[in-house]
């Protein structure tokens, strides 16, 4: 019988300080030191395990369960809904493998709002029991951002489906990036700040959001629909003058627009804050960022 459902689970942060300092005795040593958090994290860890027992339960028969670091796209595609089992980082991760609908499970909704996912367990399986086979539900199609990088070898790299935020920077945290910017054909712009922050709507509400100086947020709503036709971009963290100066420090990028970025430092290009998303982005590279064709499908049950 084919499974419908790949679910893609995490380790918990138990699991990956374990695995990290390789025993209890140091691990419970490391969490006094941290305001004795152990039973936060180890409560957290067994709610997690204890609801994800619960999904395997439910749905074993027709899902795969597997862990992120085992996601890839041909293994993704193979399955006609793809889950997410963990929190918002998780979720993000998860997603850039989608090929069909996505769900997103609150692992732990004690510790972890979740703002992007619409289900806990308890909820998913009533969601699936009574609605899921009647297809009660709706399938929502958020925007994304893409990027093409033009290094100056002539080589050109793909940066992938950006579901919730991209971080342009200098490769050293502490220090100023610099860079010019422009939207289409315009004037260039130089620009000098702690790195600009580019955010689709499901971006919006976080990082992005405080980012802004307040004298825009108390002018408009900066948070904006998951299915917007367009993303937004900010410099972040600029001197009092550069803030009436420039042209290019909030800018809306509808889908017929392109945002362009040249590059005047050693810097970095990260993708929905992973690690594994790090591109190099040294002087003289340019980078091309535009609203993507593609949208990511979410299933949300009806209200």
């Amino acid at each position: 019988m084919s499974k419908e459902f790949l679910v893609s689970i995490k380790r918990t942060k138990w699991e990956r300080d374990l695995q990290k300092y390789g025993n209890v005795k140091e691990l419970k040593k490391i969490y006094r030191l941290q305001n004795h958090i152990f039973q936060k994290v180890y409560s957290s860890h067994v709610r997690q395990l204890r609801a994800l027992e619960k999904l395997q339960k439910k749905i074993y028969q027709i899902s795969d369960f597997i862990y992120r670091e085992e996601l890839s796209i041909p293994k993704v595609s193979k399955y006609p809904f793809l889950i997410s089992f963990g929190g918002d980082n998780h979720f993000i991760y998860t997603a850039r493998f989608a090929q069909q609908c996505i769900i997103g499970i609150n692992s732990d909704p004690i510790t972890s709002k979740g703002s992007l996912l619409y289900f806990d367990t308890d909820s998913f399986l009533e969601f699936y029991e009574k609605d899921f086979e009647r297809q009660n539900y709706t399938i929502e199609k958020w925007s994304m951002i893409e990027g093409i990088i033009d290094y100056p070898d002539q080589s050109k790299i793909s940066t992938g489906k950006c579901i919730s935020e991209v971080i342009i920077r200098n490769e050293f945290p502490d220090s100023m990036s610099r860079y010019l910017i422009r939207i289409d054909q315009e004037d260039w712009e130089e620009q000098k700040s702690t790195g600009l922050l580019l955010s689709t709507g499901a971006g919006s509400s976080g990082w992005f959001y405080n980012s802004l100086p307040y004298s825009i947020q108390i002018f408009e709503n900066p948070i904006f629909s998951k299915d917007a036709n367009f993303f937004k971009s900010i410099a972040r963290e600029l001197g009092f003058n550069r803030v009436q100066k420039y042209k290019f420090l909030y800018c809306t990028i509808y889908e017929t627009q392109v945002l362009q970025i040249i590059s005047e430092m050693d810097g970095m290009i990260v993708i929905d804050s992973h690690p594994e998303c790090q591109l190099p982005f040294t002087p003289g590279t340019k980078a091309n960022f535009f609203l993507s064709k593609e949208k990511l499908h979410v299933i949300q049950k009806l209200k």
